[in-house]
């Protein structure tokens, strides 16, 4: 599985008793596509559970492009990281589609820890993972070639997919949202996906690619991590 591809859910790998303990402590809240769940720099609102649909976290260039680092989906938590330091949030959480999700306040979560000490290992354990998929996404931009990118960011997202349960080999993500993954435009995108279908692995359709060949795109970002390794 590609580096970062796992479900970021702390919350469900807590104990039964503590994990229904926090559960209880959140608040419902619905987002509906479009909305900002919240913005760089802005005080911690809490951890964000969501329980239906997917949030992008993005954050601008200084002329204001965006660059998506991750699109969470079901049971997956986010915000973590400005409620456990208590210092504003570093990027932007937008909902992708409409969502439902459950939050947790800062104050909530510090009693929580108070009262049971178990959730601090679980949370460290987060935050590596976050920080590994932060690394991922730095590694990829900083030297990874377009194609390596695009093809290590298609392997991931399949390896995502997997990891929920859903369908890999029929995957599909808009064009435009795969540029913002990997910092480029749509004519450059379109270039690397004709370069990729001729190979035959994947399929491309109005403002959607479709993953063929799993095995291959995950070959084709490996050989990248052999080549930036060996420079």
């Amino acid at each position: 599985m590609p580096k970062g591809a796992e479900i970021l859910d702390w919350i469900g790998a807590l104990p039964t008793e503590i994990r229904s303990a926090v559960i209880a402590e959140m608040r419902p809240l619905k987002a509906p596509a479009g909305a900002l769940l919240y913005g760089r720099g802005a005080s911690s609102k809490g951890v964000f559970r969501l329980e239906k649909g997917s949030v992008r976290l993005f954050f601008l260039t200084p002329g204001g492009r965006e660059l998506v680092l991750k699109l969470f989906y079901p049971t997956e938590c986010i915000g973590d990281i400005a409620v456990v330091d208590g210092k504003p949030y570093e990027l932007f959480a937008e909902a992708h589609t409409d969502c439902e999700l459950r939050v947790l306040s800062p104050e909530k979560l510090k009693m929580l820890r108070k009262k049971y000490p178990a959730m601090d290992a679980i949370l460290l354990d987060n935050m590596t993972r976050v920080a590994r998929t932060a690394l991922q996404f730095i590694e990829e931009i900083a030297v990874f070639t377009l194609e390596a990118r695009v093809a290590s960011r298609l392997a991931w997202l399949a390896a995502s997919a997997k990891a929920r349960g859903e369908s890999v080999e029929r995957l599909t993500i808009p064009q435009k949202e795969l540029g913002l993954m990997v910092g480029a435009s749509r004519q450059a995108i379109n270039k690397v996906l004709s370069k990729l279908q001729k190979l035959g692995v994947l399929k491309t359709s109005y403002g959607a690619v479709t993953i063929i060949d799993v095995a291959a795109l995950r070959k084709l970002a490996a050989q990248a991590d052999r080549v930036t390794s060996s420079k």
